[in-house]
């Protein structure tokens, strides 16, 4: 008896005070419930704290199991990239990320569509191939450009054979009062590709 209301004030579950005691699980709530040891605001947070603690245990633990599984995918792509060495557009992508993308997310730039075009196919052909990728498009344009917002988006939309509706905008302030009128005028695109796969490929290449 005193036993287990010692090892109940440790903050020990029924189950692990029944591993310890060898009595049956009735008799260890009787004892307990006289020891006004249940459901005591103390009791109840020194349970809640080793909820929370093994919680945070499985999540650390999924976070470095998913992880490994992550630098195993990304070693075996590094790789396999010997085979693409000699490749124009394996070349070619591993320089226009390191020009135009972002380093820190998976992000590409450019108001040339080909450019753009470039790197989606280089991310399809060699990043995460035979997997469906999702790219999210947004143009940012100049505000006094909006009126031309249909002719922007129809142009993104035929170049990179997606929807006028997946392309996101983003109006940009104009600092310069006086600037040319460009009829060819697209704006700026932005591809992102939501991945810390490929996130993680692409730091690779450029650490290389």
């Amino acid at each position: 008896f005193e036993k287990s209301v010692a090892l109940r004030k440790q903050g020990l579950s029924y189950g692990e005070i029944l591993k310890i005691v060898p009595i049956a699980k009735s008799t260890l709530q009787n004892w307990l419930t006289l020891s006004g040891l249940t459901l005591t605001k103390e009791h109840l947070e020194i349970q809640l704290k080793k909820r929370v603690e093994n919680k945070r245990m499985a999540t650390e633990s999924s976070k470095l199991t998913r992880d490994t599984r992550i630098n195993k995918e990304v070693d075996s792509f590094i790789s396999s990239c010997r085979n693409y060495v000699f490749d124009p557009l394996f070349i070619a992508g591993i320089i226009a990320y390191e020009s135009e993308g972002a380093k820190s997310s998976c992000k590409f730039s450019n108001s040339d569509h080909r450019m753009i075009q470039l790197f989606i196919n280089f991310v399809k052909k060699y990043v995460f191939p035979l997997q469906k990728t999702s790219f999210k498009y947004r143009i940012f344009i100049h505000e006094n450009r909006l009126k031309d917002l249909d002719r922007i988006k129809d142009f993104w939309s035929k170049k990179l054979s997606i929807t006028k509706d997946e392309i996101k905008l983003t109006l940009k302030r104009n600092i310069v009062k006086h600037r040319r009128y460009n009829d060819d005028y697209v704006g700026q695109m932005l591809v992102t590709v939501s991945s810390k796969l490929i996130l993680k490929k692409l730091q690779r290449l450029s650490d290389i």
